[in-house]
């Protein structure tokens, strides 16, 4: 889509802001294996101290400063199986990854020193993980895994790794299809990126279906393959969009309220949208897997 053609449809739909297409701030990376390179980068987080960490397909987690400058990584434990896909840093700066292949979720501190790790092994029983996509911890201590690969559920967690339940299930009425991002809000309700059904749900804590919005397509307000999902300071949501190559912007309502990207290789356009993070000082950072870099931008 060029970028004349989303202006004009940014203006026919009422998505609110018509200087969409917009050059990024920075672009971190490029395409290799060295320190602030990547391969193929799937997931992105910040830390309260406005640190970003990346992890690509070498199964490296790489920080950078806010200003997106290199300064440390870590390997994962074991990658042969496959990478991880979720990264998550909560209010003490340590770093939660869910090891998708190997149906785990290791916690860091911010220098990579192991910290914890849980999963009982793979299967669909209690506290156990085919593939975990993403976490998310409230106040309390709760933790919250999302994983797809026929379990497709949110399980839900004591501070101490008690099981407290599943749902977004096959079968339920709420069934989810490849949650692949999770987020809390300050009311303490989850929001989950319902990739395979192309579509955003919000959840009470104990996992009630507050609501949804999004169906399968490309214009403004749809959505194909989320699997980015960030929460701004004022309340607002950006979602990344694998297939689409673009992110939203929405209100809590699931109003468009902008669009910015589009497919290509230049500044401010995307191939295969992951993730998305929202930092400090209104910056917002974009996973663009296949062109190898993150994009940082203004709000």
């Amino acid at each position: 889509m060029s970028p004349c053609l989303l202006v004009i449809l940014l203006l026919a739909s009422g998505c609110a802001r018509e200087g969409a297409v917009r050059e990024p701030e920075k672009i971190i990376g490029g395409q290799g294996i060295g320190p602030g390179e990547f391969m193929n980068p799937r997931c992105i987080a910040t830390g309260p101290d406005g640190a970003v960490y990346v992890i690509d397909k070498t199964a490296r987690v790489q920080r950078f400063s806010p200003d997106g400058e290199f300064e440390t990584s870590w390997q994962m434990p074991e990658w042969s199986a496959g990478k991880p896909t979720g990264i998550m840093v909560d209010a003490q700066n340590r770093v939660w990854v869910a090891d998708t292949h190997y149906a785990r979720i290791i916690i860091f501190d911010r220098d990579g020193n192991e910290l914890e790790r849980y999963g009982r092994g793979e299967g669909e029983g209690p506290g156990q993980f085919i593939f975990p996509t993403h976490t998310a911890l409230a106040p309390d201590g709760t933790r919250y895994v999302s994983e797809y690969g026929g379990n497709d559920r949110i399980s839900r967690f004591s501070a101490t790794w008690e099981y407290l339940g599943s749902f977004g299930c096959q079968g339920e009425a709420t069934a989810l299809r490849r949650p692949q991002a999770i987020a809390l809000d300050r009311d303490n309700t989850l929001w989950v990126a319902d990739a395979g059904g192309h579509r955003i749900c919000q959840f009470s804590p104990d996992g009630k279906l507050l609501k949804s919005f999004g169906s399968m397509g490309s214009a403004p307000g749809q959505l194909r393959f989320p699997y980015g999902l960030a929460l701004c300071p004022d309340g607002t949501l950006l979602v990344s969009e694998f297939e689409n190559n673009r992110v939203q912007r929405f209100d809590r309502t699931g109003k468009c309220l902008e669009i910015w990207g589009g497919p290509g290789r230049g500044p401010g356009q995307f191939a295969e949208t992951w993730g998305v993070a929202v930092g400090k000082d209104n910056r917002f950072y974009v996973v663009d897997s296949k062109n190898h870099r993150v994009q940082m931008f203004r709000m």
